[in-house]
């Protein structure tokens, strides 16, 4: 589980860092940018930030429109990479349930990087390499070794988030080509990003977690946001791709 990656609410009255806020009824879309004058000032490394916030209502009654104004993004942060064999790795321990979105996403993407050549489609590698405490081998370990032999064109990672932010809790799907710590509660794993492989690394993840101190809590419905918050991510992976 990682931390939130943008906590918006330091900067989103801060015009120096909000590239452009679209209203929808329901929910909303925020683009941010962090360049080498603003990285120091909000602790996030220089990259592009999107946010796409919601209501409960607007969860369930308007997942295709948020579906879409996700794969709007996708195809901004995917203009100028090559996406042709692109490796999606579900991060998380499927077996804590508020720890499963990453997991939950793979389940519903369509994996082709097994067929033949005659298909003129992504070739889409799925991979999801659990926690450490299940297989004894941290999460980068195992994704180096994957990246290694699949040579893929571009890295999709998803993962559950913890957020110190009430608001943003179950409430939206975060998107950055920063990079991402997968088990960043492990001390020695390593962050995976452009400069890791020599990929390019987009990283999606969705606030599932309360972190207040040193503990954490949940909801009730976090099985429910998780299923809804996982069709959205992986319908629209499979959308973009095929």
């Amino acid at each position: 589980m990682k931390r939130m990656f943008m906590d918006a609410s330091k900067v989103l009255k801060d015009h120096r860092f909000k590239i452009d806020e679209k209203k929808y009824r329901g929910y909303r879309v925020n683009h941010f940018c962090v360049d080498y004058r603003s990285e120091k000032l909000v602790r996030r490394i220089r990259g592009e930030y999107y946010t796409i916030t919601f209501d409960y209502i607007s969860l369930h009654q308007k997942s295709k429109m948020i579906k879409r104004e996700l794969i709007k993004i996708l195809k901004v942060l995917f203009k100028d990479l090559k996406t042709t064999d692109p490796l999606i790795i579900g991060l998380g321990n499927s077996s804590i349930l508020c720890d499963s979105l990453g997991v939950s996403t793979t389940n519903k993407v369509m994996a082709t990087n097994h067929f033949t050549d005659f298909l003129n489609i992504p070739k889409v590698a799925l991979f999801n390499p659990q926690v450490i405490e299940k297989t004894g081998i941290s999460s980068f370990s195992l994704i180096e070794m994957v990246v290694r032999k699949l040579k893929p064109s571009v890295i999709i990672m998803i993962d559950s988030l913890a957020t110190n932010q009430k608001e943003y809790l179950n409430n939206s799907i975060e998107i950055n080509n920063t990079g991402i710590i997968p088990g960043s509660a492990i001390k020695d794993n390593k962050k995976i990003d452009g400069n890791t492989f020599g990929i390019p690394v987009i990283a999606i993840g969705v606030p599932l977690v309360l972190e207040l101190g040193k503990n954490m809590y949940t909801t009730p419905n976090v099985g429910e946001v998780i299923d809804i918050a996982s069709s959205i991510i992986g319908e629209a992976l499979n959308d973009l791709f095929f």
